[in-house]
């Protein structure tokens, strides 16, 4: 994903009075579909950005509908026909990109780099193009190589550059998983050294003119995009526009704009042969390590894999300057969610939490509803005070509910960035005493705590982590001790 910047969002970066009577409205309340949308889309609605959302059911659109502004200079409303900026949500696309040219011969999984950039420094020799896909090839982070203050705009040309200044990997290509806009980015490069073609031209002919996203582009600074959405953050008062900065126009790792109706040609496509292989996709939906293709959740060739009562999930978000979106899709129940939005005001971890209870709200019953957005909403309207007697209630109810235990500590920094600190406290003391061996409610209060100022706390709370965190969470624990060191100065 793109450079973002939130006070408490950390935990995103790793990873993600109540009677018989409020009972029953709420649960009266959840059978309503549009009700739901309203409630989930609220903070979209007015004069506002905007954020465009689609389900897609068995191949067809089952609902799409979109809030607020596309332009608010030129009040332009937002609708299905919307392009956002994809952000991160891009490498879907660069992944099958590269897997064209593998599926037509022109590329394999062992090609090195250096093979196909000659130019290249001698330290990417032992990068193939399946580490890149894979986010395991160890090139470095281009935002951190840039000269800071520096005004020009980044193409992928200059990201090639900047690595090609370098001398060295952050580890040995495929030895570990570590997220890389870099490698995305030389991802498209390779495509269009190998085609003969730029990336725009590419992309439109072997794969949005094929499946017929007639929509959608390649962002080009000089080039005017239809039905254009432009990005928005808010200012204390205002809306202002933050549509560009300097690593909005690399292009592999993040510029394309599309729809979410596009999206449906798309979803389409991903199952069917119109563009690659079925064994090919079968690889782009695997983890992957440095022993091969696993069947567990990590990540894929452009894609995020988890596992859920069974049932693989293929997601990804996507954060640039102005926006935020997140697709979800599960493919046991061909079903798939896609939202857009263009502000930055709202995290991906929270557009996760709607595309997961959008999945569900119109899977017919197949999917359980996430519990976090159930109890958000009896918060919002009753407070926090028995959520946990709330929470009983609805476990009660067997195999209608799903607890997931990341998206209940998202929801807790939902309310400590709003500055809800009553909400905050009880949702992640809930969470602490619910789930007492699960480091996330420690972590959770120890980040209240330091907000509100209250060090000793912090550091009792932040002790917790190491202990209950594995090593899959090791860059929370080292931020834990971090914290737990400049607290106690």
């Amino acid at each position: 994903m793109k450079k973002k910047k939130y006070l408490h969002m950390v935990w995103v970066l790793f990873i993600f009075s109540i009677g018989c009577k409020s009972t029953q409205k709420t649960t009266q309340n959840s059978d309503n579909k549009q009700d739901w949308v309203r409630y989930l889309f609220q903070n979209y609605m007015g004069e506002k950005p905007s954020a465009s959302f689609a389900v897609i059911k068995d191949g067809k659109l089952k609902d799409c509908q979109s809030f607020g502004y596309a332009d608010l200079e030129n009040r332009i409303l937002a609708n299905c026909e919307t392009n956002y900026r994809l952000a991160s949500v891009t490498k879907q696309f660069t992944a099958v990109g590269v897997l064209i040219l593998i599926n037509q011969g022109k590329l394999k999984y062992n090609t090195t780099l250096t093979e196909i950039l000659s130019e290249f420094p001698d330290y990417g020799k032992e990068i193939t193009v399946k580490d890149l896909l894979a986010h395991r090839s160890g090139l470095q982070d281009y935002s951190k190589l840039y000269q800071k203050g520096s005004e020009k705009q980044l193409v992928d040309k200059d990201v090639l550059n900047l690595l090609m200044e370098q001398d060295s990997l952050l580890f040995p290509a495929n030895s570990k998983y570590k997220y890389s806009n870099s490698g995305y980015a030389i991802l498209a490069l390779i495509i269009e050294r190998v085609s003969g073609k730029t990336f725009k031209d590419f992309m439109d002919n072997e794969i949005f003119e094929k499946i017929g996203m007639t929509n959608s582009t390649v962002y080009l600074n000089d080039i005017h995009i239809k039905n254009r959405a432009f990005g928005y953050k808010f200012n204390d008062t205002i809306f202002e526009n933050k549509d560009q900065n300097t690593w909005s126009a690399i292009q592999g790792d993040g510029g394309i704009y599309s729809s979410v109706t596009d999206y449906v040609h798309w979803d389409r496509s991903l199952y069917d042969g119109t563009l690659i292989t079925t064994a090919l996709k079968n690889d782009a939906f695997s983890n992957w390590t440095e022993n091969g293709k696993t069947e567990e959740k990590g990540y894929g060739f452009g894609w995020q894999i988890d596992i859920r009562n069974d049932r693989k999930l293929l997601m990804h978000g996507g954060s640039t300057t102005g926006f935020r979106n997140y697709v979800v899709r599960i493919p046991s129940e061909k079903i798939s969610v896609v939202i857009y939005t263009n502000t930055a005001d709202y995290s991906i971890g929270e557009l996760k939490r709607k595309a997961l209870f959008l999945a569900s709200l119109y899977s017919d019953g197949k999917l359980p509803m996430p519990i976090d957005v159930i109890m958000e909403r009896e918060i919002d309207v009753n407070g926090s005070d028995n959520i946990e007697e709330y929470y009983n209630t609805l476990i009660a109810v067997q195999n209608k509910y799903e607890t997931n235990t990341t998206d209940l500590v998202t929801l807790g920094f939902r309310y400590l960035n709003q500055k809800q600190n009553t909400n905050c406290l009880n949702v992640f003391t809930f969470i602490k005493e619910q789930f007492p061996n699960y480091f996330g409610g420690y972590f959770g209060l120890a980040q209240y705590y330091r907000t509100n100022g209250n060090n000793e706390k912090a550091i009792e709370y932040f002790k917790k982590v190491p202990g209950l965190a594995t090593g899959k969470n090791q860059r929370l624990i080292d931020y834990s001790k971090k914290m737990i060191e400049q607290l106690s100065e």
